[in-house]
This record gives C-alpha cells, structure tokens and sequence, in this order.
C-alpha cells in the first residue's frame, strides 16, 4: 500500500529571516489532547527504531512508539494538523512540499527509563520522498515531566522548543535536533514528518 496524504497548497509568504522552527500554541484543546492520548493508548507500543537497519539503540534512542493511522477515530487530527503545517510552511519556510508519506508516531519518554533521543537528523530512507518538515506537537503538560526538552542546532548554539500542552512545532527535518533525556515523569508526543521533492 502506497501512503501518502498531500498538503493543501499555499503561496509563499515571505518572512525577515530563517527560523530555527516556528510553532502554534493551544492548537489542540486539552479535552482533544487527552483525546488523542486515550486513542493513542488503547494501541500496542514498540520500542523505537533508529538507522537504516531499524534497530534499537539505547545510546541513541530510548522511546516507545505507537502508530495512529488514518481513520473514523483520526482523520481529524491528521486534517488538522496538515493545514496548520501548510500555513506555517508558507509563511516560514517555502518549501516544496507534497504531504505526509508515513503515518503519525505517538511517542512517549519515560523517566524511569532515562528516554531519550540523541542528536539527530530526520533523512529518509533511500529510495523514499525526501523529509523536508519535521513535526512534532505537544501531548503531556510541561510540568509533568522534567529534562525531555525537544532541542533544535540551526546555528550551533541550541533553542529549545515549546514545552506547553497541546502546542505544535515544526523545523527542517535537515536542522539537527534532540529530545533530552527525561528525568522524571513522562512526555508524550506527535511526530510526523512532510516529504517533498529534492531540494534544488
């Protein structure tokens, strides 16, 4: 089965200068973030994958996934969240983009497990559409948790992302990027990511 669900197309908006990532606060409401969780849940996790061979890696990656495919339960996450990134791609970064190739991740750090995810870029495995948008957004309270910053190296000297329930980010899947090791309580989160063609 080919996945693929395109973006709607908006015309550049152009901004000052490049951006480390651009974010939407309260874009999902608490009751639907909770909602989202309670889908994400009642399915069975895996540990997280990392490389061309798809292996576990605990020095580079310590999570637990869960695959919300589309459907009755999650096609309006997934509209949601694809007009939101067509507006901030538009007027942050310009790219050429065609939609998610992938279904969304819930991923979720565990304190107790030191969970983590090193230092990273999002490429794509050869032979597949070309990442261009990382996507992450926020499903645990900011305080519930401490560490697990989502952190983003666009010029050598780190930003950390929004930690607020229920906020969106996206980035360049080329800007490299971590999510610190969680030291106590959990962090859960959406990641997707939008594919294109080649950068020119």
């Amino acid at each position: 089965m080919i996945f693929h669900i395109a973006v709607p197309p908006l015309p550049p908006i152009p901004s000052a200068l490049p951006e480390a990532f651009a974010s939407r606060a309260d874009f999902f409401k608490p009751e639907e973030v909770d909602r989202i969780n309670e889908i994400a849940f009642a399915l069975p996790s895996r540990p997280v994958t990392v490389g061309p061979d798809s292996k576990v890696d605990p020095e580079g990656n310590v999570s637990h996934v869960r695959h919300l495919m589309p459907g009755p339960d999650t096609n309006w996450i997934y509209q949601r969240v694809l007009h939101a990134v067509a507006q901030l791609n538009a007027l942050h970064f310009q790219f050429d983009i065609t939609g998610m190739d992938e279904p969304m991740y819930h991923v979720t750090y565990k304190g107790e497990e030191k969970g983590h995810y090193n230092w990273h870029i999002d490429a794509n495995n050869p032979g597949r559409p070309r990442r261009k948008l990382a996507i992450t957004f926020q499903l645990s309270d900011g305080d519930a948790y401490e560490g697990g910053d989502l952190e983003i190296n666009m010029t050598g000297i780190p930003v950390r992302a929004p930690r607020e329930k229920g906020s969106l980010i996206t980035f360049p899947a080329t800007h490299i990027h971590r999510v610190a090791p969680v030291t106590k309580g959990t962090r859960s989160a959406i990641v997707t990511w939008i594919v294109g063609p080649p950068f020119r």
